[in-house]
């Protein structure tokens, strides 16, 4: 029997930027009586990077039997040809493991050819003849020269064989890889929650989703397969408002967590952080940018102090604007203001969330934030 697990892509970005890969759930190909009884999913972003953490509980009702297991890679957008000839596995992915049952597999990589459709999706048959068809270096290039756009020239996968006993089966699959972005989005991350519903079960009996983008952080979720936030829980300090019917988090510090029983998704995880301080730099010459736009720009979310992004802006700002911009590294850690006017304007963002215990401390800050605050008090 032939069992996939697929990591694919819904589809590219429709704009400027680039896109990495996007996680997906096991699928079960001519399988169709092993069942999913529980699925933890935890991601947690370090830095620019995003780790993956899968923890599988699979109900095998049949005699053990030796499963064929896979795992799909999309190449980048934009692809290029050095990705071919210089990475075997996918360049933007790192560190993937499985685990079943406590047994570490080893894994072979495969390029393999989708077929483009009109609506950009791919339709993939690698696999016939008891074996998956992968591509030589000279097809897997070719492959990028008749590259239609928003669809993958190529995918790798990852490929295994997997023993699963009868009854309970403990499967941990582990990986890590670079955050997409674009013009639009700081960064976005996309997982196929969908492909659960090919079980035995059609879905999974106990689900349970947690989210760690880091301190500071904001990001939206779209509601595709939960109705509403109350669904979600903080696990530690941070607050919710709604971006239209998505629920965005502010996270001064901790997760967030969705749990489900009997989970049947009709949709997929995805997760953003708009740009909204690369509105200021769209400005057309007629609009120039004043100071209340880009402390207004502040007030939407946690972004990062970097002063790169802010010097031109600087000649537009009056005293106090600029000392908003000074004291933000301390309202991010929620420092309770006494002055009226700062205090008055971050209690009027969605992300300030004041802490009465905390005390300031630059060595806590990073050396962004500390040039940060160098600049602005000049």
């Amino acid at each position: 029997m032939f069992l996939l697990l697929t990591l694919a892509c819904v589809g590219a970005k429709a704009n400027d930027g680039v896109y990495y890969a996007s996680g997906n759930h096991l699928i079960p190909i001519t399988e169709t009586d092993i069942s999913v009884k529980k699925e933890i999913l935890t991601l947690n972003r370090v830095g620019d990077h995003l780790e993956v953490t899968v923890y599988y509980e699979f109900f095998n009702p049949a005699k053990p039997k030796d499963l064929l297991v896979g795992f799909e890679a999309p190449a980048p957008y934009p692809a290029e040809e050095d990705y071919v000839k210089l990475f075997p596995e996918q360049p933007h992915m790192r560190n993937f493991k499985v685990v079943v049952n406590g047994e570490p597999l080893k894994y072979e990589v495969a390029h393999v050819k989708g077929q483009p459709t009109t609506d950009y999706t791919t339709e993939r048959r690698y696999y016939s003849n008891g074996k998956i068809q992968g591509l030589s270096l000279k097809q897997s290039v070719q492959a990028l020269e008749e590259e239609v756009y928003f669809s993958f020239p190529f995918y790798f996968v990852y490929h295994f064989t997997a023993h699963f006993r009868e009854g309970l089966n403990i499967v941990q699959h582990t990986y890590d890889f670079d955050l997409s972005s674009s013009v639009e989005d700081e960064f976005s991350f996309d997982y196929i929650l969908t492909a659960a519903n090919r079980w035995a079960n059609n879905g999974i009996d106990d689900f349970t989703l947690n989210i760690d983008m880091g301190a500071r952080e904001s990001f939206k979720v779209r509601p595709t397969f939960f109705d509403n936030a109350k669904e979600w829980s903080i696990n530690g300090r941070g607050k919710t408002n709604m971006e239209g019917k998505s629920p965005v988090f502010h996270m001064q510090d901790g997760s967030v967590t969705f749990k489900k029983k009997n989970f049947h998704p009709e949709g997929e995880l995805e997760i953003n952080k708009r740009l909204y301080f690369a509105e200021l730099y769209w400005r057309s010459d007629d609009q120039p940018v004043k100071g209340e736009d880009v402390v207004d720009v502040m007030k939407h979310s946690y972004i990062g102090l970097r002063v790169s992004m802010f010097e031109d802006f600087v000649p537009a700002m009056s005293a106090q604007q600029k000392r908003i911009m000074k004291n933000l590294p301390f309202a991010y850690r929620g420092h309770v203001f006494k002055d009226k006017g700062l205090r008055d304007f971050f209690e009027a963002t969605n992300w300030y969330l004041p802490n009465p215990d905390y005390k300031d401390d630059m060595g806590t800050m990073s050396q962004n934030e500390k040039e940060w605050i160098r600049f602005w008090s000049k």
